[in-house]
């Protein structure tokens, strides 16, 4: 779900891709699906719609643009003067039946030779729109942090759940008055749970595909309950007069639903819990398929429930909701379980703007939804840790090493790393068969991860760029660009592109353009193992940018977590080594917990012990629902317990400038701020500089 994804052009025609996709709703993002949308009257008429729970653009099958005027009425849309809303052009679109059976306009609509195709607002604009809906559906949603054995990382929201074992989900199933279920409650069971489905020609269940991915090493089920029937009938939830983003109607479909669950008695013990109790995985399916379109009514989304009462021993917090129309597909729940119960990012471009890892991971875009290709080396060897990478550093200049494909994803891969813990290279070979029968090309896959990163930003600079890339073989940076998805010729073989190194195109240089030592050659033609030769000893230090051998601020150096973040909002904004221009500024990625208040904190967490002797905090003031704290303290792990650092001085809290504290130095691996809101307002923080050696 979360954001837009796109539909690849790899040499597949724009018919024959739609022809891939079933007309039923996806809760997950999507682009030219088409839809049917219901008009006042109650006839239906088919779209085009590109974008997910947050924002819609909705055009005619042949492109005009559309929205819905103040009486619910589907139009032919323009552009208002400033081009950040859509206003209704007073024609009312009638649907693709005239046209095809006059081969003009429709009566009414003989207006529309005089409008633009794929008129859009400014992305500034869109981007309001989508924060807007996204603070409105995820205000307690939390940034999910990786998992740790160190003691002084216990105190994290536990947002994930072991990489390994039995992991039980809850569907529940809800119908209408007047509108009931195309598919069984049994049919759906199975496309869930039965080991080999083929229903709806899926390769596969549910349980299938994470059993495979993981090799073996994760059995995921679902218990599904229902149907329920709701209150009203289905057109009163999937109302088209609803406010764009407020969701209120299926928020009350979603409070009748969890009310039914926990007066009916269900036992729901098995199912797997967070450490606070909460349900990893919850998926409402609903009867029938989206009218209203907008983000209005019952359009899919994920959301949370804001009550923390048990039901049936456990609590229900974040859940998604879509349709089950008339067919069903694997890639919008396996999209949704890795973000629900592994906390797996979105890999494409929030904005539209590039096309981020493309068709070569789940958590991307997708050619075939009935067989999507497995979760990148990131997702599922890093945070996962199904398979942990194998380290190239360990290992002396002219090493051949040998990489295996498996058609299953279930493949170890290498990993190449720096002095920054957080960035890195992984290699695998991905092979045209299996799961990953759809990918657009195979080779040597060469993944660039930086997990300050964000997929959203496409511009390849230091400061702004991919958390996870493939590096594309042709050098023409198809991805990043909004070319393609992907194509013949991003993926590394003999013949073709047999080398990566700094001085190849694309270079196998960090962000900061020093050269990591990663030096591929000799890669071997595409095929089931595939063999490459790294021709440098070891990594390449980076220099040191600061001359000054003392003190420094070694931000960089740690890895960044919190008790909340605002899923809107990012960790890794604390030590991304941008300088703020106000304690309003949100030209980059900002840190905030709202709605939370009360005490929060936030951590650094280092490899090895540093000395460290005080910081500058630039906090973070947006004038709605984040203020300065009220106070705050800074405390550091001993070793056994956290401590409070001794003759702090400073502790600031004044806004459009830096706060510097210091105190006695004190040799630690991990330092933490807690924050101390005030009233009702949450906190946040745009920079976070420690200084120590």
């Amino acid at each position: 779900m979360h954001k837009k994804i796109k539909y690849l052009t790899t040499g597949m025609t724009a018919a024959a891709m739609l022809a891939m996709m079933s007309f039923n709703v996806l809760a997950a993002p999507y682009v030219n699906k088409q839809f049917e949308l219901i008009q006042p009257d109650g006839n239906k008429v088919l779209v085009n719609a590109t974008g997910d729970e947050y924002f819609q653009q909705i055009e005619t099958p042949e492109g005009y643009t559309l929205c819905r005027d103040d009486n619910g009425w589907i139009c032919y849309a323009k552009l208002n003067d400033d081009q950040t809303e859509y206003i209704s052009s007073g024609i009312v679109y009638k649907g693709t039946q005239n046209r095809r059976n006059t081969g003009s306009a429709g009566e009414g609509e003989q207006g529309i030779t005089n409008l633009e195709k794929h008129v859009k607002i400014k992305s500034e604009a869109v981007r309001e729109k989508v924060d807007e809906v996204r603070k409105r559906l995820h205000g307690t949603d939390l940034k999910n942090a990786p998992e740790s054995d160190n003691d002084f990382e216990r105190g994290l929201l536990d947002s994930k759940i072991k990489a390994s074992g039995d992991v039980k989900g809850l569907t529940i199933l809800v119908d209408f008055p007047d509108v009931k279920s195309d598919i069984s409650e049994s049919e759906i069971e199975r496309f869930f749970n039965e080991t080999g489905y083929t229903g709806f020609n899926n390769n596969g269940s549910v349980k299938d595909y994470y059993y495979d991915v993981s090799g073996g090493k994760v059995t995921y089920t679902n218990q599904l309950i229902g149907f329920y029937t709701a209150k009203h009938p289905k057109s009163y939830y999937d109302d088209i007069y609803e406010q764009t983003g407020s969701y209120a109607k299926s928020d009350e479909l979603a409070e009748e639903t969890f009310q039914w669950l926990k007066s009916s008695g269900f036992n729901l013990s098995s199912l797997t819990t967070d450490s606070s109790g909460y349900l990893k995985a919850v998926n409402l399916l609903y009867a029938g398929t989206p009218d209203a379109g907008w983000a209005k009514g019952l359009w899919p989304h994920q959301s949370w429930y804001p009550k923390s009462d048990y039901i049936s021993g456990v609590k229900i917090q974040k859940y998604e909701m879509s349709s089950i129309g008339s067919d069903m597909s694997l890639y919008t729940i396996c999209h949704e379980s890795g973000h629900m119960i592994y906390g797996y990012p979105d890999l494409y471009d929030y904005d539209g703007d590039s096309q981020g890892t493309g068709a070569y991971s789940l958590m991307s875009t997708v050619l075939n939804e009935k067989n999507p290709v497995p979760p990148d080396p990131y997702c599922r060897n890093m945070i996962s840790r199904w398979n942990l990478p194998m380290s190239m550093n360990e290992y002396g200049a002219g090493t051949k090493f040998t990489a295996a494909a498996d058609g299953n994803g279930n493949s170890y891969c290498y990993k190449w790393s720096g002095n920054q813990t957080n960035e890195y290279f992984l290699i695998e070979n991905i092979q045209r068969n299996g799961r990953y029968a759809d990918v657009p090309d195979a080779g040597l896959a060469i993944w660039h991860v930086d997990e300050k990163g964000n997929n959203s930003k496409n511009e390849m600079t230091s400061g702004s760029h991919f958390l996870v890339s493939l590096e594309q073989a042709d050098g023409k940076y198809d991805l990043e660009k909004n070319i393609n998805g992907g194509n013949r010729g991003d993926l590394f073989r003999a013949g073709y592109r047999d080398s990566f190194t700094s001085t190849t195109t694309p270079d196998s240089k960090w962000w900061n353009q020093w050269e990591s030592g990663l030096e591929l050659s000799q890669i071997s033609n595409s095929g089931k193992e595939m063999t490459f030769v790294q021709s440098a000893s070891s990594q390449i230090p980076d220099p040191d940018p600061d001359p000054e051998p003392q003190l420094k601020n070694i931000a960089g150096l740690a890895s960044a977590t919190t008790s909340y973040v605002s899923d809107w909002e990012s960790i890794t904004a604390l030590n991304d080594g941008i300088d703020p221009s106000s304690s309003n500024d949100r030209s980059g990625a900002v840190y905030g917990n709202w709605p939370e208040t009360g005490s929060q904190w936030v951590q650094y967490t280092f490899n090895e012990n540093h000395t460290i002797t005080g910081c500058d905090i630039y906090w973070f003031k947006d004038g709605q629902g984040i203020d300065v704290p009220a106070s705050c303290h800074i405390y550091y792990w001993d070793g056994n317990a956290w401590q409070e650092v001794e003759n702090a001085k400073g502790l600031g809290t004044k806004i459009n400038q830096y706060n510097t504290t210091t105190f006695t130095p004190v040799n630690t691996r991990a330092i933490s701020i807690v924050m101390e809101s005030k009233g009702t307002s949450s906190t946040g923080i745009l920079e976070w500089k420690v200084y120590g050696k």
